[in-house]
């Protein structure tokens, strides 16, 4: 390495040590075009990419930071966190084992591992993997805040909140501790914590901006609960402006558009024969924050269907085809040109990641969310398999995203206009799948639901093709672990209070409203559903990972 390289490599580190993300990432682009193969530019842009919510982009640099800095632990640290951001969690576990392997004694690294297998639904790997952490360092907070993850996701919330304050009392991991402790309380006063999150706000400019957003979103649920909603509002805000990047509304409308022009009637008619007979996928998707994982619940409950939570393969396959770039003539060729032996081994992958959850089970559930726009490629490889489109009052679902930290990837939800817009889209696409789909869509109101639980129940276990079973009632007895925002409302019993929630909020979501259009609330014209009914909107409401795993720490030591 030159030495003028070597201080722009030590130039561009301050800077990405001060938060000055930006900064960062251009010196470090500066430098691989000086030197490409720049093992700690690579790394560290990989770091700042990371930081700065380009996950993509973050792997990419990390992979090349690998291949020449193989031996050292924290290429493969955070390669491994960043594949886990992407769910890639086979490729996040081997990245993780080998940094765990090469610094057996570095108790972060153990935590990571716990983790990805609190991810993989695997809880006693998770456990042991946190208590491995803590054997080697009994004050890390990392661990503990994972503890009390794992805790939660299992129904232990009493457990988990010890872990939580213990975090907190020793001044470890603030941010995250702080934001996962108000999401397991309900606050009727003011509490001690709050002022701990004011004095952290008042210095937040030096943390990086996932902890910054950790601040606020706590804040925001603290004044949520006491009744101040406006206050909630504003840190909601800010948290999102920390959390996201800019949504390219008009490239998402155009790849929708793409999509209804491809995927049209004459698609289906002309590959009929492509599908395969199994029954076991019980697909179940629909924006999040529509009761996807309230469905799950109570569908697992049942002794022949195992909960297989969100399975991330046709995620993947769908970045693997080129669906999530621009449209082109030459993508839509590419599209038309699979065949049945690409077909076959599509089913064949995917049938091979159910019967690794779970070998013996009659079906297998998958509740990725935005698996709705992949319905096209699902419904010709199994459409002897139950699909089931989760939907809920438009306003009630995007207030009920504006105020949780999703994964980067949602960053749909940045403002009121961009949620709202993806809103309507989202809609448009499942009105058109409706009509064009050779499959029959079970559609289920999460406000129809709650209030006729037992019959929407049994008609959601018809649809699957299984016997009706009492215990699908209890769905908030289940011991399958639940890893997405809803992991705490699915440990109660059905309750009405998230409907209509959109109204404590109404003088604050003008530009929600405006753009939802005839979905929002207010518009006495709108029709009731999508071609799928959203429930009992008008007469009730009327009168959005998918998991995060934002409490990541972002690692910025040097490998030189």
């Amino acid at each position: 390495m030159s030495p003028n390289i070597t201080l722009l490599v030590k130039e561009a580190l301050s800077h990405q040590h001060a938060g000055r993300i930006g900064i960062a990432l251009s010196m470090f682009e500066e430098i691989l075009k000086l030197d490409p193969k720049n093992p700690q530019a690579n790394f560290s842009l990989g770091i700042a990419a990371y930081q700065n919510g380009d996950v993509g982009l973050a792997i990419e640099m990390l992979r090349k930071a690998e291949r020449k800095a193989g031996k050292h632990p924290q290429v493969h640290q955070l390669l491994g966190l960043a594949l886990m951001n992407a769910g890639d969690l086979a490729g996040a576990l081997k990245s993780l084992k080998k940094a765990v392997a090469l610094a057996p004694k570095a108790a972060d690294f153990h935590a990571h591992l716990g983790d990805l297998y609190t991810l993989k639904r695997q809880p006693v790997l998770a456990r042991q993997s946190f208590q491995r952490a803590l054997a080697i360092d009994p004050e890390n907070g990392y661990a503990l805040v994972g503890m009390g993850q794992l805790d939660i996701t299992v129904g232990q919330i009493d457990e988990a909140v010890a872990w939580f304050e213990k975090a907190i009392a020793l001044g470890k991991e603030l941010p995250s501790a702080l934001h996962c402790l108000t999401m397991a309380r309900t606050y009727r006063e003011e509490p001690a914590e709050l002022a701990k999150i004011d004095d952290l706000l008042k210095q937040a400019s030096a943390l990086p901006a996932p902890e910054h957003a950790h601040l606020h979103w706590a804040a925001g649920k603290i004044h949520y609960d006491l009744g101040d909603t406006a206050r909630a509002a504003q840190h909601y805000r800010s948290a999102r402006r920390l959390r996201y990047q800019s949504f390219d509304q008009q490239a998402h409308e155009e790849r929708i558009a793409f999509m209804k022009e491809v995927f049209n009637e004459a698609f289906f008619a002309e590959r009929t024969e492509f599908e395969d007979p199994s029954e076991r996928p019980v697909f179940i998707f629909g924006m999040p924050r529509s009761g996807t994982t309230l469905a799950e619940q109570i569908v697992s409950r049942h002794s022949r269907i195992a909960s297989g939570a969100e399975i991330p393969y046709f995620r993947l396959l769908q970045q693997d085809l080129g669906l999530r770039g621009a449209p082109s003539a030459a993508l839509e060729n590419r599209l038309k040109s699979l065949g049945p032996r690409e077909f076959k081994q599509f089913a064949r992958q995917y049938l091979a990641e159910l019967s690794a959850i779970d070998r013996r089970a009659d079906r297998v559930t998958d509740k990725m969310p935005h698996n709705f726009e992949v319905l096209w490629l699902m419904s010709l490889l199994f459409p002897k398999a139950a699909f089931i489109h989760c939907v809920r009052c438009p306003a009630d679902t995007c207030v009920s995203l504006l105020s949780h930290s999703l994964s980067p990837a949602h960053n749909y939800a940045m403002t009121q206009k961009s949620l709202g817009s993806y809103f309507v889209a989202y809609d448009g696409l499942m009105k058109h799948w409706e009509k064009v789909l050779p499959v029959r869509i079970h559609t289920l109101s999460y406000e129809d639901l709650v209030h006729n639980q037992e019959k929407e129940s049994k008609a959601l276990l018809a649809c699957t093709g299984m016997d009706w079973e009492e215990q699908c009632l209890e769905f908030y007895n289940g011991d399958s672990p639940v890893t997405t925002f809803s992991n705490l409302q699915v440990r109660k019993p059905m309750f009405r209070s998230s409907i209509g929630r959109w109204k404590r909020h109404k003088d604050l979501l003008g530009d929600l409203f405006e753009a939802l259009g005839p979905l929002s609330p207010l518009n006495e014209a709108a029709p009731v559903g999508n071609g799928s009914s959203y429930g009992q909107q008008q007469t009730l409401a009327t009168s959005m990972p998918d998991n995060d795993i934002s409490h990541l720490r972002n690692a910025v030591s040097p490998i030189s």
